[in-house]
């Protein structure tokens, strides 16, 4: 697992990060998808990720905090060769592997595989629309947020928390409950009544 976040921090500590890319460098996503792929049948692997799961989670939270000061300085912390920003993208390369480490290790629990509760079906069921939707609404929210004269952490939490709430809104109006939206989004054609997927 530590060759998988080193390699996530080089690239984005080199080659920069992108905002066209939600902040990650273009070959980042790479490396995640070959990881992916490779995760996807070693069940090896995947043991390990369970057990780390939650340390992977806290050191995610942990050089994801230490991105802040980065994120604040003068300098464009996406592009700029100083040390420091270089230093910054690689705290936020690792921290994204970490959160990945953590959310595909706390997932991959037998207890949640064998009774994954509504909840979790129920997202899990969303995960690909989710993912979909939550780009353009997170710019549109950002766009209008940004502007206001409020600090940083409320601005943050602004977005966070409106996007979460457009999104799942969203989703289930205008994706989850029609045949056309949901082989659009990936998903199979129609729930059943108890709300989760026919096979």
């Amino acid at each position: 697992m530590s060759a998988e976040t080193e390699r996530a921090a080089v690239i984005n500590a080199l080659l920069g990060m992108e905002e066209g890319f939600a902040g990650w460098n273009r070959w980042a996503y790479l490396v995640f998808f070959l990881i992916g792929h490779a995760l996807a049948d070693g069940e090896r692997i995947r043991v390990a990720m369970r057990r780390l799961a939650v340390p992977a989670g806290v050191l995610g939270v942990v050089l994801f905090v230490g991105t802040a000061p980065g994120f604040m300085d003068g300098d464009d912390p996406f592009t700029a060769r100083t040390p420091f920003a270089l230093f910054t993208r690689a705290l936020f390369g690792a921290a994204g592997w970490c959160w990945v480490v953590a959310i595909l290790g706390l997932l991959d629990r037998p207890r949640l595989r064998r009774d994954p509760g509504r909840v979790m079906l129920y997202l899990v069921l969303a995960a690909l629309p989710l993912y979909v939707l939550h780009q353009p609404v997170v710019v549109a929210l950002a766009y209008g947020v940004v502007g206001w004269s409020a600090p940083i952490p409320v601005k943050y939490a602004a977005i966070v928390a409106g996007s979460l709430v457009v999104i799942l809104v969203v989703y289930e109006c205008a994706v989850r409950r029609t045949r056309v939206t949901r082989l659009l989004f990936g998903m199979r054609a129609a729930p059943n009544p108890g709300g989760t997927q026919r096979g």
